[in-house]
């Protein structure tokens, strides 16, 4: 998702396309965007409504934490790929499947 850019049609686009896919960059780059908008959905409304408030550090910090909480959930064929995005992510080992679990 690096490549993409910051403007929101871009990354629409990039979701449009990839939508489907079940590939580990993709499944994160949709949880991304999804915690994204939630916690700016949130951070608006505590503005609004509340004094609660967290800087853009913060809000980050909120969304990779949730995203990579999810991750921990979930189970990636070992690929190359997903090797990298492990390692990225600083995520254990033990999310990759066994050859024999991948069907």
């Amino acid at each position: 998702m690096q490549m993409i850019g910051k403007r929101w049609d871009g990354i629409m686009d990039y979701l449009r396309q990839h939508a489907a896919s079940k590939r580990a960059s993709h499944i994160i780059g949709k949880l991304v965007v999804v915690a994204s908008a939630y916690f700016v959905w949130q951070e608006r409304n505590n503005k609004l409504f509340s004094a609660n408030k967290r800087n853009v550090a913060q809000l980050i910090e909120v969304v990779l934490t949730i995203v990579r909480m999810k991750l921990h959930s979930m189970k990636f064929r070992r690929t190359t790929s997903v090797n990298q995005v492990l390692s990225e992510w600083n995520l254990p080992r033990e999310l990759l499947l066994d050859q024999d679990d991948c069907g």
